[in-house]
């Protein structure tokens, strides 16, 4: 398998990943939280207005267990599917440690 065809197996296993999670919105839209269904915690929240996108570590390390892919490629692919999703530029990802987690990442309520 040429490099270009393993490299968009890979991108279409990752974005399906993403897009199993749902999607709640928060402020107006302008916080979008992706969670598994009845989960309390997000494993990413997307700041519209900033551009700031935030992953819990845990997540990345569940979705590439079967894949050797390396952080930056797939921080890469997470604003790709980002920008493309919610159509907005990302302009830089955070990666939450356990302490912080459930501080940033916990949903609010309505």
């Amino acid at each position: 398998m040429n490099k270009e065809k393993y490299y968009n197996k890979i991108k279409k296993y990752i974005y399906r990943k993403f897009n199993e999670l749902e999607v709640i919105e928060r402020d107006n839209g302008n916080d979008i939280y992706l969670r598994y269904k009845n989960d309390d915690y997000a494993k990413i929240l997307v700041k519209r207005n900033s551009g700031e996108v935030i992953y819990y570590y845990r997540f990345r390390s569940k979705i590439l267990k079967p894949i050797p892919i390396e952080k930056r490629d797939f921080e890469i692919l997470l604003s790709r599917w980002v920008e493309d999703k919610f159509k907005i530029k990302v302009n830089y990802i955070l990666i939450l440690s356990p302490g912080s987690f459930t501080i940033r990442l916990k949903i609010p309520p309505k």
